[in-house]
This record gives structure tokens, C-alpha cells and sequence, in this order.
């Protein structure tokens, strides 16, 4: 069964990347995954140099960045070292963003297969889940939360040691090694996997009244697995509670699910044709959208709710669905863009540690909840065979991703300063540089990762914001939080680069007319490979390398796919 969620993977993200797979990268919405393929490339780059893997100096220089608080997803990054060492980063990039959607299929497959012992119903259910909206949206820019494959698996776990047929031992040792998994994998999802498992053993506990003793004997083994799960855990969580201060923002308030987002589909989806303009009126952006369940799939919902409410089952999978769905909407009930009601998340959303979650991203247990529900109720013999068929197929067809959205892949610019080595010529080694377009406004990690690290970047785009150190003084919080000329200046940039010992700024030479005004005023430019070249005072001369490299390339064209 995986091996056909992984041809359905390939299907969906991998044919527009298959001729260039280690120039583009799957998800075109933003520039986001340069955070993603720059981590695939510092873990393994650090621990064979000898570097602190977890606190880096090569970005945001010199003070560096707590990658501990940032998506930079340790476990992806370590399982995929054969591929970027062999292939590159980008590639072995692409090649996670294949597999982790059919990870996520496969194991929700596999705990459908466990509850109904069917295999087509099953497999419906893990389709659902693994290539949910929730998953796709993700696909579109975050890695991080679309490996979410940890999920179905300790629902599984917990669910053996309630039947018998996992001892306690078991239980603690294999969730243990799955919940530091997860650690390394997203400390978000952990904590919200922590909060929903919680909130599912409390159901159990009000649903389930004959399995109250299992569920009892559940707190000593579920308790061990924490414990051992945080020791195995505890260098990440070590610099994540030592460098709580480069914590991302609040995005509570912004990044929550729209009640319509349940049946409406957003513009991923094969029905975003229809709705693409109401379903911009929703929170957030199209990668965060990903609440969209599909009529089909309701339909089977409330079907499943009025046949099986009266049994403990029934209930426990409509008051988990339910509450999730709750959650995912955050602190205000909202319908077409609009705030109607404050909903209970209020009382939750500025505590310590739920601050730093989306409320929209807890969707992934709704599509959870619902893979399993519709394959239940395609595995009973309630509804025709024919029936049954036929609404199992329109659920799956109504998530299906809309192919035709040209937002599944792109093409890093990266100047040719970065791509033929040139740079070797023009940089010095450990030089602290500033590139521009800053943070997310370009690809500039692109450029470190294929220098191999070879120059420090006074910056980075590897968080939503900047860390303290570049937060004052304000001039400076102005280029962090990439804001544009003119508000920023020649004099904030002169600031920037004498406080944080800048001594070279490399532009994109397509951002030439939107930077020259300021630029001008700090130095001459050198033009090369595809990009500008400013030697602040205090910088090394540029070499004599570097100066044919100049008159050889030709300046403002030079720019080629990653």
C-alpha cells in the first residue's frame, strides 16, 4: 500500500519537478522552502565539521540563531544525508516532500486496517488523511507540518495496549522513540499531539465506561514514554527551553480555520475553481487553509454520527472529530472571513506554549478523525455495497489536488556568482555578508547552501522573525523585518553593516533599480555573475580572480535556476 501512496505522491508533486529535480523544489506559493532545503544541508555540514548543530553561526551573524525555535526539521534532514551528500540538498528536499505524504497515508492506513480488518475502506481512510487538505496546503510550503505520518501511528500504539496486545514496556519504549521523532521532526506538533491525546483519553474515559481500569493503567506507561520520549529528546529541547526568546510570534489571532473552510475548497483542492474568491476571504493564506474536509466526507460524518451515536465508539470518533474541529477555529467562530462569537480557544490562546500555536493547524486530527470514521462506515454492511462505493470514491475525489495550480513548484533564482563557485573569488571565507533581497522576500539561503557555506549572512529567513539581536535599533529591525526602500535608508544599511560587521553586500542584480538609490551611496558596485557586489569600507579588496570573473560575466542577466 505505500508503494502506491508513493506513486500517488509522485503524481501529484513529483511530475513537475521530475526534469529538474535538483533545481526546482516542491511548493511555489512562497519562498519558505529555502528554510527547508538550507537545514538539509547545515545538519549534515555541521556535525562534519564539528559545529554545534542546533546553534549556528551562519546566519544571522555574528550573535547566530537558536535553530531549536525554528522549522529546521533535524530528523528529515539526518535521514536524508545519503541524498544530499550524494545529490544535494534540493533533491533530497524533493524527494521528503514525495514521501512524507505517503508516510502519512500509509500509517492512517494502517490504523484503519487495525480497527476494521477491511483493506479498500482502509485504504480510503489513509488517502484521506495523508493527501488531506491539511496535508496539501502544508505541501505547498512547510515540510515540517506535512510529516505528520507520527500521528495515526501513537493513536495505533495507545489503541494496542487498550486491546491487550501491547504490554506496557512496549508501549513505553516504542511511544517514547515516537514522540522523540516527533520532537525532531516539529515541537509544535508535539505539543499538540501531547493536548490531543490527552483530550482523546479524557472522551475514552467518558465514553468507554468498561475500558475505565485500561485506561487507568494507560498513565503509568503513557507517563514513561514521555519521560524516556524527553530523554531522548533532550539536546532540541535543551536550546528550546534555554532560547525561548527567539520564539516565533503569536498566530492565534490570524492563522485559524473558517467554518466554511469545512466544505469549501480552497484553491489546492480540485474544487478551488469554483470557490477561489470566497475561499480568499478565509484566515491566513492558502498555505494554511488546510481545514477543508469535502461534502462527501460530512455527509458519511453525520451518516456515521445518527447511526452509531448511541454506541461507545460512535460517540468517542464524533466527540473527538468535534472537538478538534472546535479547536482548529481558534478563539472566534469564523464564517466567510468574519468574526461572529468568541469560541472557549480564547481562554487558551495566550498561555505559555499555546501562544505559539495556529489553531488552524490542529485540522490535521479532523482529517484524521474523519479518515477513520469513513472507513468505518465504509467497512459496515449498513449501506449498499454499491453506495458505500460510490461516496468512499466522491470523498477521495473531493480532495483530490488541483494540478492545474501552478503553485506545487518553482525555480530558485540563484545568480551564477553561487552556482559555477565564482563566489571563492569574490568572498572571502567566514565573511560576514549581507544578501539581498532579504529573508523572505528571496532566495538568498539558496545562495549560501550551494557555497557550501562558505561566507557568514548577516540574516536569514529561517523563522517568521527576526532574533533579538536584530530587533534594535529600530534601523535595523527595518532590514530584518525585510522592509523595502525608502524606509530603509543608506544610513540604516551603513548602521546594519558597522554594527553587525558587514563587509560585503551581494545584490540580486534584478533588484538593481529598487536598491540603487541607497546602495550607491555605501560603495561602488562590482558587477558579476548575476549579481552586485558592495566592498564596504573595512572589506577585503576584491581579488584579481573576482575581477575577471567581472569582466567575463555578463552583469544583470546572469542569473540561472537553481
Amino acid at each position: 500500500m505505500l508503494l502506491g501512496y508513493l506513486t500517488l505522491s509522485f503524481l501529484f508533486f513529483g511530475v513537475r519537478i521530475a526534469a529538474h529535480p535538483e533545481r526546482m523544489v516542491v511548493g511555489g506559493l512562497f519562498t519558505d522552502p529555502q528554510i527547508f532545503v538550507w537545514s538539509f544541508a547545515w545538519w549534515p555540514h555541521a556535525i562534519l565539521h564539528g559545529d554545534n548543530p542546533f546553534y549556528t553561526h551562519a546566519i544571522w551573524a555574528p550573535s547566530g540563531f537558536n535553530l531549536a525555535w525554528a522549522t529546521s526539521v533535524p530528523a528529515l534532514a539526518l535521514v536524508f544525508v545519503p541524498l544530499t551528500l550524494a545529490f544535494g540538498p534540493v533533491l533530497a528536499y524533493n524527494v521528503a516532500c514525495l514521501v512524507v505524504p505517503a508516510l502519512a497515508a500509509w500509517a492512517a492506513f494502517v490504523l484503519c486496517r487495525h480497527i476494521t480488518r477491511r483493506f479498500w475502506p482502509s485504504a480510503v481512510g489513509g488517502y484521506l488523511f495523508g493527501f488531506s487538505s491539511y496535508v496539501l496546503s502544508a505541501e505547498l510550503t512547510h515540510i515540517n507540518t506535512a510529516a505528520v505520518f507520527t500521528l495515526p501511528l501513537a493513536a495505533l500504539l495507545v489503541l494496542r495496549f487498550l486491546e491487550g496486545n501491547l504490554s506496557a514496556r512496549a508501549l513505553t519504549v516504542e511511544l517514547a522513540a515516537l514522540l522523540a521523532l516527533q520532537a525532531y521532526l516539529s515541537t509544535e506538533l508535539l505539543f499538540t499531539l501531547t493536548l490531543e491525546l490527552g483530550s482523546a483519553l479524557v472522551l475514552a474515559l467518558a465514553f468507554f465506561p468498561p475500558v475505565r481500569a485500561q485506561l487507568v493503567r494507560l498513565a503509568i506507561p503513557l507517563a514513561g514514554a514521555f519521560v524516556l520520549g524527553a530523554v531522548l529528546a533532550a539536546p532540541l529541547l535543551y536550546y528550546a527551553l534555554t532560547g525561548y526568546d527567539t520564539r516565533p510570534p503569536i498566530g492565534s489571532e490570524d492563522f485559524v480555520a473558517d467554518a466554511l473552510n469545512f466544505v469549501v475548497p480552497t484553491r489546492a483542492s480540485l474544487g478551488g475553481w469554483w470557490s477561489a474568491a470566497l475561499a480568499g476571504h478565509f484566515p491566513a493564506t492558502d498555505a494554511e487553509r488546510g481545514a477543508y474536509l469535502g461534502l462527501p466526507s460530512v455527509a458519511i460524518v453525520c451518516w456515521f454520527a445518527l447511526r452509531r451515536w448511541r454506541t461507545a465508539c460512535g460517540r468517542f470518533l464524533v466527540g473527538s472529530l468535534t472537538l478538534v474541529a472546535l479547536e482548529s477555529l481558534g478563539s472566534w467562530l469564523t464564517v466567510d472571513g468574519q468574526r461572529v462569537v468568541t469560541l472557549p480557544w480564547v481562554h487558551l490562546a495566550s498561555r505559555p506554549l499555546f501562544d505559539a500555536i495556529m489553531p488552524v493547524r490542529l485540522s490535521v486530527y479532523t482529517a484524521l478523525a474523519a479518515g477513520v470514521i469513513v472507513a468505518i462506515w465504509a467497512a459496515s454492511t449498513s449501506p449498499r455495497t454499491w453506495l458505500r462505493v460510490v461516496l468512499a470514491g466522491l470523498a477521495v475525489l473531493a480532495v483530490v489536488p488541483n494540478l492545474t495550480w501552478g503553485a506545487w513548484a518553482r525555480t530558485p533564482a540563484v545568480p551564477s556568482l553561487f552556482t559555477t563557485g565564482l563566489y571563492r573569488s569574490c568572498l572571502g571565507h567566514g565573511e560576514n555578508v549581507m544578501l539581498l533581497p532579504f529573508g523572505p522576500l528571496g532566495d538568498s539561503l539558496f545562495w549560501q547552501v550551494d557555497s557550501r557555506f562558505w561566507f557568514r549572512v548577516a540574516g536569514g529567513y529561517i523563522s517568521p522573525a527576526p532574533p533579538p539581536p536584530f530587533t534594535e535599533p529600530h534601523s535595523i529591525e527595518q532590514i530584518a523585518a525585510s522592509d523595502l526602500p525608502p524606509k530603509v535608508t543608506a544610513r540604516a544599511v551603513a548602521q546594519f553593516a558597522r554594527l553587525k560587521g558587514v563587509t560585503a553586500i551581494v545584490l540580486d542584480a534584478r533588484e538593481e533599480p529598487i536598491w540603487r538609490p541607497v546602495l550607491a551611496r555605501l560603495a561602488h558596485p562590482q558587477a558579476v555573475g548575476g549579481a552586485l557586489i558592495y566592498r564596504l569600507s573595512g572589506g577585503t579588496a576584491s581579488s584579481p580572480g573576482c575581477s575577471r570573473a567581472r569582466a567575463s560575466a555578463r552583469s544583470g542577466n546572469d542569473v540561472s535556476a537553481h
